[in-house]
């Protein structure tokens, strides 16, 4: 419906992923590599271990050059199944209706018994002209321009051309060019980075045979219930999209994996279906819920979130205005009070500091200036508006 996904008959690899609602394509290589940690010589003292990442080479080792395959199609749902080799293999996954490639990886025990320490990667190549440029996400929420080689506030004289450049990915990573953008979800926080041109790569799996000096006075092989070392599995849903519109795709399918529903199993009589919502109605598609968590008797804290940033896609970007009065179905909220997002005071009662950001002449500086709080207008419960990208946290009294 949304995607075709195609693979190399000979290697097994995947080769070029179609958006078909959007007429366009791109080659897309995909396959897992290990770079060889750096096991702490004389010649180069410093090794790879659970805090530090330094690979003793640039370029990786493929974990293989082709995968055997399976393939499955039925009605609900279309898979691929790669096997790289005994530790390492994938299903790649499409479903109707999804406008994305499921990855499920498989890893582990990692071999160790060549004596090498390995950390293993999958990396996506793409004949993108990205400029040494990549994206990766703050926590889930702002999205951070990344340059290869480069630090904004300094001029960087790089050492490390691997690890000096991996940057952590809580939830995404993309690359683009002026009108296709290639972006990896995860389901777990990761190390990631695009060391060439045109591609990205996520760290999903590490066994180490030296200790980095660190602390933690011991290696980072884990050997598991059965002494062979650990498997791991997870998933990275892969986006094709224009440029211009990708934002309005990958922020709410980040979100759905960073906060999937929890499965609840409890006994009752019969398999009667039971549905229950605490909202009236569903939220707007830029506007999040983040939490309502009892403050005693009859008060909640709610925290609701804009999940888009000021400049995207032009429907996500829009501020949203919501009744909080009529939105939920539990319980009715008689007043609310905006707090700052620790729910401890009134916000009108806040005040921050007043830095002087120019840099000073020699000599002793002025101390910081502290302003009084400003009034703020009166809270309507029926018309909250929050503006991108902003969290809005409000004490609620309710009556159930």
């Amino acid at each position: 419906q949304h995607l075709r996904v195609l693979f190399d008959p000979v290697t097994g690899h995947l080769r070029e992923i179609q958006n078909l609602a959007g007429g366009f394509s791109l080659p897309v290589f995909q396959s897992f590599y290990w770079y060889n940690a750096s096991t702490g010589d004389p010649q180069s003292p410093q090794a790879s271990g659970a805090y530090i990442f330094r690979p003793n080479s640039s370029a990786p080792i493929p974990v293989a050059k082709r995968a055997a395959t399976r393939l499955l199609k039925s009605a609900v749902v279309q898979e691929l199944h790669q096997n790289f080799s005994a530790w390492c293999s994938q299903v790649l996954r499409l479903r109707p209706g999804q406008p994305h490639l499921e990855l499920e990886w498989t890893l582990g025990p990692i071999p160790i018994s060549d004596g090498l320490g390995k950390e293993i990667v999958s990396r996506f190549q793409t004949p993108l002209r990205t400029a040494g440029r990549f994206y990766t996400d703050s926590n889930g929420r702002q999205v951070l321009e990344r340059r290869r080689d480069h630090r904004p506030t300094w001029n960087l004289s790089q050492s490390e051309p691997v690890a000096g450049n991996y940057y952590p990915v809580n939830t995404r990573i993309f690359i683009r060019d002026r009108k296709v953008q290639l972006t990896v979800l995860t389901d777990r926080s990761q190390g990631g980075s695009s060391v060439l041109d045109g591609s990205l790569e996520l760290m999903v799996h590490r066994r180490l045979l030296r200790d980095d000096s660190r602390g933690l006075d011991e290696p980072l092989d884990e050997p598991g219930e059965d002494g062979q070392g650990l498997v791991v599995r997870g998933r990275h849903l892969v986006l094709l999209e224009p440029a211009a519109a990708a934002a309005e795709l990958h922020r709410p399918r980040a979100q759905e994996m960073a906060t999937s529903p929890y499965v609840v199993l409890a006994p009752g009589p019969g398999p009667h279906l039971r549905q229950f919502s605490g909202l009236r109605r569903a939220l707007p598609p830029n506007l999040h819920l983040l939490t309502p968590p009892p403050r005693g008797a009859g008060r909640l804290l709610l925290r609701l979130e804009h999940l888009f940033e000021r400049g995207a896609p032009p429907h996500g970007s829009q501020p949203v205005t919501v009744d909080l009065t009529t939105l939920f179905s539990a319980f009715t909220i008689t007043s609310v009070r905006e707090t700052p997002p620790r729910g401890d005071v009134p916000l009108e009662s806040v005040s921050r500091l007043l830095w002087n950001t120019a840099t000073p002449p020699p000599g002793p500086r002025s101390p910081p200036r502290t302003p009084k709080p400003r009034a703020e207008p009166p809270l309507d419960p029926r018309r909250v508006r929050l503006p991108p990208p902003e969290i809005r946290t409000f004490l609620a009294s309710v009556r159930y």
